[in-house]
């Protein structure tokens, strides 16, 4: 006759754990899981679990686990912690900009609106393929409502739309943003941003001189 053994939490994590430090995912997966199926509420093993189910190919899970550990942080009044699950989440899936976006609210609601923008800006260097322009373009903008004028997401938002033929608002976006600079290499930079917009003889004076 064969007993099961009774659900140990000390020991399924350890397991988990060392198996995780190990490299060996599915093990670590599988030892995970056993603690969640017994305590489905206990956060910190859904925000454990939840890269390790996305690298095996599990997304659903995978998200639904980081969802459940950032709410769950959240509501108990840990929002540092929920930022630190959504960054692992952003950062596992990219193109679910949902992601970058709680993060900035939460910095924004903490009254760190710097690191908002941060947030913001990290998640638009992860979105580097053409098809990824329009929520680059999203999350540049968002930073620019936090911050009006800030010229790393001016020049590269408008080099977006730039690249997509939306030359009129890139346009619009690199005149206001010469009128907020003075003399310098960051005009120069702007000046060099408006050659590449419109090409031409007077266009190529403006950066050379920087005028």
């Amino acid at each position: 006759m064969f007993w099961r053994k009774n659900y140990d939490r000390s020991t399924a994590l350890a397991v988990a754990d060392k198996a995780r430090q190990r490299g060996s995912i599915r093990k670590a997966v599988r030892w995970y899981m056993k603690v969640l199926k017994n305590e489905p509420g206990d956060l910190q093993t859904n925000a454990k679990v939840a890269p390790l189910l996305a690298r095996l190919g599990r997304w659903d899970e995978s998200r639904q686990s980081f969802d459940k550990a950032a709410k769950g942080f959240l509501e108990a009044g840990f929002a540092p912690k929920a930022i630190a699950v959504w960054t692992v989440a952003a950062q596992t899936f990219p193109e679910q900009v949902e992601y970058w976006e709680r993060i900035a609210n939460q910095q924004v609601m903490l009254g760190k609106r710097a690191d908002a923008i941060l947030a913001l800006l990290q998640g638009r260097s992860m979105l580097t393929k053409k098809r990824h322009r329009p929520l680059a373009a999203l999350l540049l903008r968002q930073a620019l409502e936090l911050q009006p004028g800030h010229i790393e997401a001016s020049l590269d938002l408008a080099d977006l739309l730039r690249r997509d033929g939306i030359r009129d608002e890139a346009k619009r976006l690199l005149n206001s943003l010469l009128i907020r600079v003075g003399k310098g290499r960051m005009r120069r930079r702007i000046r060099y941003a408006q050659l590449k917009l419109e090409p031409s003889l007077r266009g190529a004076l403006n950066w050379a001189f920087a005028r």
